[in-house]
């Protein structure tokens, strides 16, 4: 499913004050397994490093056109032969206007002249710029010519003014770059919500009733959505997984610190989709000591209470298509089918806990989808990000 990984991607960086925002680019790209060099303008050195730029790249960065000590060939010749997909962010009105018109008289304009691959145009500049006829001629000459230019967004410039002008966001960058490699945006301009991994009860300041939920199959849903372009918010109980690059990720430990945070995301977003597939705790501990119990006792009471139905309140709370996770050890398809109505779900995916290879701790799964249609899919034991990105065409 990454697109991305082992790509050459040759990034450009002309003269705005947008261009800090490239290191950002870098750094997600670099995380996705591309391969960057990076290419900057004179005027782009005056707004950042070049050594930050090499940090994050991994790579040397071509600053000059011809260098003081020249190697055989020109850097900017052999570029056209190795790369896959260029990106020129940020695209200056300059830059717009040079290759547009066939201009090559600096490094980046020449570089850009040369290589005949995939070029994507992120501009940011001034609104009236934007706005200028040279420019807007020049973006119609590139499209022509069958490059990818993005609109600047609308807000407050760097001038304080407010117009057309601002870089893309990073959002939007990376899925255009997912798209020229052929990746399917199925879930552009979507916001989805994603609950996973296990909640924590204390029973004292050390100790708490937990699952094993090692939260593999939410964090598989996350990235797969993410890939297809959908925004995503992803509440984490705790889990030994990376943060994943583009994923706005909260992490929280109880049930009701996994509410807490829904209903504050609820309040902000109209998501598309919610996938609630934490396996959270089903009671908290009322008793819950300040101190730590001693180990002196030869047995122990604690009082258990239930936690609130995430699942079945989220329903009332938002428009979202709703799909629900049910994990059990028998009795399967009967108690999914009754979770997808008790909790008006619009989907739910049953799978075994006391089935090898699936569930809990383990990276593949095998999982049956159930819709409120009356639907039925098996999806077979398969590797989980396999597994979510099944989940996600069929809901789709």
């Amino acid at each position: 499913m990454n697109v991305l990984k082992n790509k050459n991607i040759l990034i450009c960086i002309t003269g705005s004050i947008a261009a800090y925002k490239a290191c950002e680019i870098i750094r997600i790209l670099r995380k996705e397994g591309a391969q960057i060099q990076v290419v900057i303008s004179q005027a782009a050195q005056e707004f950042i490093g070049v050594t930050t730029l090499a940090a994050l790249s991994n790579n040397k960065v071509i600053t000059e056109l011809f260098p003081k000590k020249p190697k055989g060939g020109l850097e900017h010749i052999d570029l056209a032969f190795e790369i896959d997909l260029i990106v020129v962010v940020p695209a200056t009105a300059n830059i717009l206007c040079k290759v547009g018109n066939g201009i090559a008289d600096d490094l980046v304009s020449t570089t850009l002249c040369v290589c005949e691959q995939t070029q994507i145009f992120a501009p940011a500049m001034n609104f009236r710029m934007w706005q200028n006829k040279a420019t807007i001629e020049a973006v119609e000459k590139l499209r022509k010519q069958k490059k990818i230019i993005l609109n600047p967004e609308e807000g407050q410039l760097a001038s304080l003014h407010t117009g057309d002008g601002r870089l893309p966001s990073l959002d939007n960058i990376i899925n255009e770059i997912r798209k020229a490699f052929n990746n399917p945006l199925l879930l552009k301009n979507k916001k989805i919500l994603i609950t996973a991994g296990p909640t924590r009860e204390p029973i004292d300041p050390v100790r708490f009733i937990s699952n094993r939920s090692s939260g593999k199959m939410g964090y598989a849903i996350a990235k797969v959505s993410k890939d297809y372009g959908a925004s995503v918010d992803l509440i984490s109980g705790p889990v030994n997984i990376p943060s994943i690059p583009q994923i706005n990720t909260v992490d929280i430990e109880t049930t009701y610190q996994m509410k807490e945070q829904i209903d504050k995301l609820l309040k902000k977003n109209n998501y598309d989709y919610i996938f609630m597939v934490a396996a959270v705790s089903d009671y908290y501990i009322k008793n819950e000591k300040i101190k730590k119990l001693k180990s002196n006792l030869d047995s122990m009471y604690l009082e258990l209470h239930k936690n609130p139905d995430l699942v079945k309140e989220i329903a009332a709370k938002s428009n979202a298509k709703i799909i629900g996770f049910a994990l059990e050890t028998h009795n399967g398809e009967k108690e999914a089918l009754r979770k997808l109505n008790d909790k008006n779900l619009d989907y739910i995916v049953l799978n075994y806990a006391n089935e090898e290879g699936a569930g809990f701790e383990v990276n593949t799964n095998h999982v049956f989808l159930y819709s409120k249609n009356g639907d039925k899919i098996e999806f077979p034991l398969d590797r989980k990000d396999r597994i979510a990105q099944l989940i996600i065409e069929n809901i789709l």
